[in-house]
């Protein structure tokens, strides 16, 4: 029996490609590593090679022989009927559109063809993304012909703002928001057309200027030294490998802005002064301020303060905002809506537990105690373990889902095996969110917010919603005393003692 391979576009690094997915198999793999292009993706967890006709047919050519090839993913709606008819007959030899398949070849698969005027998918014209980092925006027009039913699904993922003059809409700009709106419109073999913006060259040019001549200076020993003992503790203390490097040149960069001076030379007011002409001029983020603040912290207080007092350096003014929560209804609604069982799962689990998005896609089936109704949530944020409980009726429709879908290490595994991806997991989300006919800019994060306002609504102590979430501070937990409506219920407003009409 042959193995099964299924072909799905897929967006990488600002460009569509064809997702190569598949059970490990060594012939299979090593037939696709010698497609041209092709390459592997740790986060897609898939071979994946250029989006185009020609290496559709190398693809199809070089597995002919080994592997059922499904591109039902790749192709239109009104052809999946068809498909079943291609699937038992030799593939007729035509030339339109150029799209005749290598001699001989009489795999299953159906060919995408588009009627109607190039460019046109089932009707549509493509739909243009201009990605604009640095003012973090994404930029939607639609070029030409588009469905009305589009744009109610663009306000599901935050505030929405329509320009008249330029005729384009634009949203806060993210990867996982650009992603699934991608794979939207590809579901509707509507042609995504991505740009990146850059940053603006003015100040592009002005950083480079600025920091060209600070990138070459050497710090001195004193600081090198303070560097290195930062490091060895991050590493030491289990920061993720990430944070480090980023604390690392960060300081870096300040301390050779400073090169002229050693470290205990360094006053409050050097500090100042490098936020006011560096950072500020050089318009960063407040983000990058806060994490220079961060890491400028740790250095003075592994290496001696000296003139700092790090109690005194503060970080830029954020609002305090509360968290989103869903009413019991609500979730009702959300929990009810999908109807593929692992989609539905999938939610249960985290409003039932209280997870963090990539902690339900992290769950291995050896993570479950069934004899002990509990779940281990293993090296969560900040690497912090821990456990909760799993009810009844989850653990029903747990055995319903590993019968039917029999995962092997991961409760949830992607189509070739491994871990499903936590922007799958947004994609259900807020598929769910817009069947259930809920109009609210949140994300998957909100049912875990919402999990720990019910709680705190049904009488649980705060103490214990701390353990549960697995939150460090008692004082990250509280915020939850804020939405939740247990002591709200009892207030009485001063307008009922008044004798209005």
């Amino acid at each position: 029996m042959k193995k099964k391979v299924f072909l799905k576009k897929i967006l990488h690094r600002d460009e569509w490609r064809y997702g190569i997915y598949f059970d490990f198999d060594n012939s299979i793999n090593a037939m696709v590593r010698s497609i041209a292009g092709s390459t592997y993706s740790s986060t897609n967890n898939c071979w994946h090679v250029p989006c185009d006709e020609s290496t559709l047919k190398s693809i199809l050519y070089s597995l002919k022989d080994t592997a059922d090839i499904d591109i039902s993913a790749i192709s239109l709606p009104s052809e999946k009927k068809a498909a079943e008819k291609v699937r038992a007959a030799p593939v007729p030899e035509t030339k339109e559109d150029n799209n005749e398949l290598p001699e001989g070849f009489t795999g299953p698969v159906t060919i995408r063809k588009v009627s109607g005027r190039r460019g046109r998918p089932g009707g549509y014209d493509p739909v243009s993304f201009s990605i604009n980092e640095s003012a973090g925006r994404l930029v939607i027009r639609f070029l030409g012909k588009y469905d009305r039913d589009w744009i109610r699904e663009l306000r599901s993922y935050g505030k929405l703002y329509y320009d008249e003059t330029r005729k384009e809409w634009s949203l806060r700009w993210s990867k996982i928001t650009v992603d699934s709106l991608a794979d939207y419109f590809m579901d509707r073999s509507v042609d995504v057309r991505v740009e990146k913006t850059e940053l603006p060259e003015v100040i592009r040019e002005k950083r480079i200027n600025c920091g060209s001549g600070i990138r070459e200076r050497i710090p001195g020993s004193d600081a090198l030294k303070g560097i290195e003992h930062v490091r060895r503790f991050m590493q030491e203390n289990r920061y993720s490998n990430k944070t480090v490097e980023a604390y690392i040149s960060m300081l870096e960069l300040f301390l050779k802005y400073y090169d002229k001076k050693e470290p205990s030379q360094i006053t409050e007011s050097d500090i100042s002064d490098f936020f006011h002409d560096y950072v500020f001029a050089n318009s960063y983020s407040a983000s990058y301020q806060s994490q220079m603040v961060s890491a400028i912290k740790m250095f003075f207080g592994l290496n001696g303060t000296g003139s700092v007092n790090i109690s005194n350096l503060g970080r830029p003014r954020t609002g305090r905002s509360l968290p989103k929560v869903f009413s019991k209804e609500e979730v009702v609604r959300i929990l009810n809506t999908p109807h593929n069982l692992k989609h539905k799962l999938m939610l249960w689990m985290i409003y039932s537990c209280g997870l963090r998005r990539s902690e339900v896609t992290n769950i291995r089936l050896r993570d479950l105690d069934r004899d002990r109704g509990i779940l281990s949530v293993i090296e969560a944020k900040g690497m912090v373990d821990r456990i909760v409980p799993v009810p009844a009726k989850v653990w029903l429709k747990i055995d319903e889902y590993v019968s039917s879908y029999r995962p092997v290490i991961y409760l949830f595994e992607g189509q070739s095996g491994g871990k499903y991806s936590s922007e799958s997991v947004y994609r259900v989300f807020k598929d769910a969110l817009r069947k259930a006919g809920i109009d609210k800019d949140v994300g998957v994060h909100s049912l875990r917010h919402s999990y720990a306002t019910h709680l705190h609504e049904n009488g649980l102590d705060i103490k214990y919603i701390q353990e549960l979430l697995g939150h460090k501070d008692t004082r990250t937990t509280e915020i939850y005393t804020h939405v939740s409506r247990r002591n709200l219920v009892t207030v009485r407003s001063p307008i009922e003692d008044l004798d209005l009409k």
